[in-house]
């Protein structure tokens, strides 16, 4: 039944079918990599699955890729020259439907629908995301400003979701931030992001993720080569001082969290592997417009 997962895996989640779709996309990118010389390692929670569970984390229902801009634009030119497009296609980092979003490879044929994103003309296919791994300074001072410009993208993004599951406090700057255009300082705070990408520095950040100023900040040094891990029945890559990297992203990473912690984490409120979004919603996207940075 399964290719990618592992069968003895329970599925006290229900989303096995999901993952297994999910891992299709990362075994199809994984490879085109590893064939175009392009180097990507697991992230976040992703790499924290390969270590603790070697595989998914039982209840993640997404999974994420880091590339450094230099591997992320090649691959991006790749793909769009020689991809597998019968099967899947790739939505690029930058402004689609007016939000800043991730690049993400997308399996055609399937439903991945987010309640916070159905209003929005993009689509709601299965996918893998793609995180830019950025150049971070060594002054604290600049640092700290490339850290507030990267959070103003993300509340920007935040405020035109659902904004239910956010404190008192939090909705009310977020509604505050709504009345703005969606795109205002959106594109000066992007180059501030990128602004160090060609200087030589001794830091990695992903503040355009959920991590926060120290738990986002990282070590070149755990990402100078990358390791082959297990992960279901598979192989993907992982950085090779992944187990600093988690210890800096989650602290104790080996603590199992609580069950409203999982809840917060998952995203999909509706999928379907084998049935096009179109068939659950009437939403035909967009186009994307790339940022030139």
């Amino acid at each position: 039944m399964y290719k990618y997962m592992r069968e003895n895996t329970p599925d006290d989640w229900g989303i096995k079918k999901l993952q297994e779709k999910i891992l299709e996309i990362a075994v199809y990118v994984d490879q085109f990599c590893l064939e175009n010389n392009i180097d990507y390692c697991l992230m976040g929670g992703s790499a924290l699955g390969a270590v603790r569970h070697q595989g998914f984390i039982p209840w993640d229902d997404d999974l994420d890729f880091f590339m450094t801009p230099d591997n992320y634009e090649k691959f991006v030119k790749l793909f769009n020259e020689k991809g597998d497009k019968s099967r899947f296609f790739l939505e690029p980092f930058g402004e689609f439907d007016n939000m800043v979003t991730l690049g993400k490879v997308r399996a055609k044929n399937t439903t991945y629908i987010e309640n916070s994103l159905l209003d929005y003309q993009i689509s709601h296919n299965i996918y893998l995301d793609i995180f830019i791994l950025h150049n971070c300074p060594n002054n604290k001072f600049k640092r700290k400003k490339q850290y507030i410009w990267s959070k103003y993208i993300v509340a920007k993004a935040q405020s035109v979701k659902d904004l239910s599951r956010y404190s008192f406090k939090l909705k009310m700057a977020l509604r505050l931030l709504k009345c703005f255009p969606r795109l205002f300082l959106v594109k000066y705070a992007l180059k501030q992001v990128y602004k160090y990408r060609n200087i030589d520095t001794d830091l990695y950040c992903n503040y355009l993720g959920k991590a926060k100023y120290k738990r986002g900040t990282y070590k070149k040094e755990w990402f100078i080569s990358t390791k082959r891990v297990k992960f279901e029945n598979v192989f993907l890559n992982v950085p090779v001082g992944v187990e600093e990297f988690l210890s800096e992203r989650f602290g104790n990473y080996m603590e199992i969290p609580s069950i409203e912690q999982i809840k917060r984490e998952q995203h999909a409120s509706v999928w379907d592997v084998e049935k096009d979004y179109k068939e659950y919603i009437d939403n035909e996207p967009k186009l994307p417009k790339k940022y030139v940075l």
